[in-house]
């Protein structure tokens, strides 16, 4: 009980890692880009800097995502030609 903290499922606690990472990352794009559309609106100079800023992070976010989908996929076709 001690160690409850620690995990010995190593890919598990990866796992979380990056999805909580991912969800982080994607929250603050979406800060980002309405900050940065309320910034335009209002007609400052900066504005466009974070619809822009928002924008490249959501778009690594959902990048990374249909990356490690593809390597699912590769990695279950993998398996199957193995069987």
């Amino acid at each position: 009980m001690g160690n409850s903290g620690l995990t010995h499922n190593r890919p598990v606690h990866a796992a979380r890692v990056a999805l909580v990472l991912r969800v982080v990352s994607a929250v603050f794009g979406i800060l980002f880009l309405v900050a940065g559309v309320a910034d335009v609106v209002r007609r400052t100079p900066w504005g466009f800097l974070g619809v822009i800023g928002g924008a490249l992070i959501l778009l690594g976010v959902v990048l990374d995502l249909r990356r490690e989908r593809r390597e699912r996929r590769a990695q279950r076709e993998r398996a199957r030609e193995e069987l």
